[in-house]
């Protein structure tokens, strides 16, 4: 890595490769935030015609980050159906224009253009730390566990139109709390990532992995009826899948490989190519990694 990132910075990031089958320690973090999805109040609620919002993230931009819920895929029907989908909202200010809803095509394409606008010269050290960043994401290293009292909870009738703004009490999560100086460090070269903040656009980012985690469990668990539902697509190949990319961007990666791994739908890093996109702030041995 190159040497204008300042020492402490290095360390904050420090990860170990991590398990990610069935007894990997994420495994009970991705269940924990899973049943507190399923467990939110629906009675009433209907896609399209009356929705709820809960508040999840404020940033240090003045944005604030919602789920809004039940999503489109909770209306399908029979095998299609996914009960517990959601859709995060952004807004900038407390109004009801929100951001426009954003895929995971649309977070790669703010990815590539921000690669595309950054100096060369600090290119490859941000996308190296925000590979390492999407990493400790995807195995919930900077994920907390709080009690979630006081979150704000609004009604949608229509869209665009709020009402019933209240203060509710939720079960514990583990919610992702990223170390600030380094969304500083990167945001210092880089601030605004598709018309947000770039801490806006990590915590978009993680909302989306976790909405892919209830529907896949769903599916997994109560359409195919198989239990080992945790190495299948979700949180950690969703984010190793946007590693890859990355690596691409960097050159470590070829297009061939890249395309080949999306025959299943998506194209997870490896462990030797996270390593490597990383810059060896991911490593194969042990080291100490510093927890915000």
């Amino acid at each position: 890595m190159s040497r204008n990132i300042p020492d402490e910075i290095l360390k904050m990031l420090q990860t170990p490769i991590q398990k990610d089958g069935k007894t990997s320690p994420v495994t009970p973090k991705r269940q924990t935030n899973i049943d507190w999805i399923q467990n939110l109040p629906r009675t009433g609620l209907t896609y399209k015609k009356k929705e709820k919002q809960t508040l999840i993230y404020s940033t240090r931009s003045g944005e604030k980050l919602f789920i809004q819920y039940p999503g489109k895929e909770s209306a399908r029907k029979d095998e299609k159906k996914r009960p517990w989908d959601f859709r995060p909202r952004l807004y900038s200010r407390q109004d009801v224009k929100h951001h426009f809803d954003m895929t995971f095509g649309d977070m790669l394409r703010v990815i590539c253009d921000t690669a595309d606008a950054l100096d060369k010269k600090g290119k490859r050290e941000i996308l190296r730390i925000f590979a390492a960043l999407l990493y400790r994401m995807a195995f919930m290293l900077d994920h907390v566990q709080i009690n979630t009292f006081g979150t704000i909870e609004r009604n949608v009738i229509q869209e665009n139109t709020l009402s019933s703004k209240r203060m509710v009490r939720l079960p514990k999560i583990f919610k992702y709390q990223p170390n600030k100086k380094i969304i500083d460090f990167i945001a210092k070269q880089r601030p605004r990532w598709g018309n947000m903040s770039f801490e806006g656009f990590l915590f978009y980012y993680e909302l989306l992995v976790w909405n892919e985690d209830c529907k896949y469990y769903y599916r997994n668990h109560y359409i195919k009826k198989n239990k080992e539902w945790i190495n299948d697509k979700g949180r950690v190949n969703t984010l190793l899948t946007g590693i890859r990319i990355l690596g691409y961007l960097l050159a470590d990666i070829s297009l061939p490989d890249l395309l080949n791994g999306f025959s299943m739908g998506i194209s997870p890093a490896k462990p030797d190519e996270i390593i490597r996109i990383c810059g060896g702030l991911v490593k194969a041995e042990s080291v100490r990694v510093k927890l915000p």
